[in-house]
């Protein structure tokens, strides 16, 4: 059973090493369903990042940004902190934030980081407070890039792709002498793609076969389907579609509930692009495996 994250203690620690500084949750409503209704019984601060953009109303998709402990002091309530530890260990939802700034100014410069230019003057939302996402663009940014990003905190926290606290910290800068919004190169942007493609086939995994494939622990799942995404891609097998088959083949294959014969057929029509033949193969092999193919 995969262990859930206390995030009450994680912020005692973090308060216990900046005393003067607030701590901060920074949630995606989206993937916490419920947490309006949970921060509404809740005394401490919080507001959401679209409240001064054109998605003021989408509360339910926002990020919100929720005030933990300031003045050397916890300002979340307990039943918060055990409501995000059961909903939030494993959601890719949630960061904690390190700041000297107040919840005013840190959503605003938050907010700003939502916006971002891409190649040919395509503007486009950064979904940054996803941990996922937050975890490939601090290997995607430049040096320059990561310093000013992250200089409205001292630090950052978030639970990686296996189920990791991490701590970034950060250089803070207490004036931005610039508003302009991050430019991503072409090749930073496929870095991006390319990182949100393994986590979509992680995510249909977990969904697809859990009573197979969470039989793999928790912090090895994401790197079986990269290495399956690897291998699919030395078999010529580019898409999504195709790469999220082969990975679950690699599965019923490694688990041994296929042999050997009926895998190296399966992966023959998926090489020929033959989806329809695979599912009739596989459900005369193997009837509940076809069930599980999109």
């Amino acid at each position: 059973m995969n262990e859930l994250t206390d995030f009450r203690h994680i912020t005692e620690k973090l308060l216990d090493s900046n005393p003067q500084e607030d701590i901060f949750f920074l949630l995606d409503h989206g993937g916490l369903p419920g947490l309006s209704q949970q921060l509404q019984h809740c005394s401490t601060e919080w507001a959401s990042l679209f409240a001064r953009t054109q998605e003021a109303g989408a509360l339910a998709v926002a990020p919100i940004l929720v005030l933990a402990a300031s003045s050397g002091e916890i300002r979340l309530s307990r039943l918060v902190f055990n409501w995000l530890k059961r909903h939030g260990s494993y959601s890719s939802s949630l960061m904690l934030l390190v700041s000297p700034l107040n919840l005013t100014p840190l959503v605003g410069r938050l907010g700003t980081r939502l916006h971002i230019n891409l190649e040919g003057g395509v503007e486009a939302m950064l979904r940054y407070f996803d941990p996922r996402v937050f975890e490939s663009l601090l290997g995607t940014m430049t040096p320059e890039q990561t310093e000013h990003f992250l200089g409205v905190a001292s630090s950052w926290c978030y639970v990686d792709r296996a189920g990791r606290v991490v701590q970034t910290k950060a250089k803070f800068i207490e004036t931005e002498l610039t508003s302009t919004s991050l430019s991503l190169s072409q090749t930073q942007e496929d870095l991006l793609l390319e990182a949100s493609e393994i986590d979509q086939i992680l995510s249909s995994m977990r969904s697809s076969a859990p009573d197979i494939f969470l039989e793999i622990p928790y912090a090895s799942q994401f790197s079986f389907v990269v290495e399956s995404v690897s291998e699919a891609r030395k078999e010529k097998l580019e898409s999504r579609l195709q790469m999220s088959l082969y990975t679950l083949i690699r599965l019923f294959g490694t688990k041994k509930i296929i042999p050997v014969e009926v895998h190296q057929k399966a992966i023959g029509y998926l090489k020929s692009k033959d989806i329809n033949n695979l599912k009739i193969f596989l459900n005369e092999n193997f009837i509940e495996l076809s069930r599980r193919v999109p």
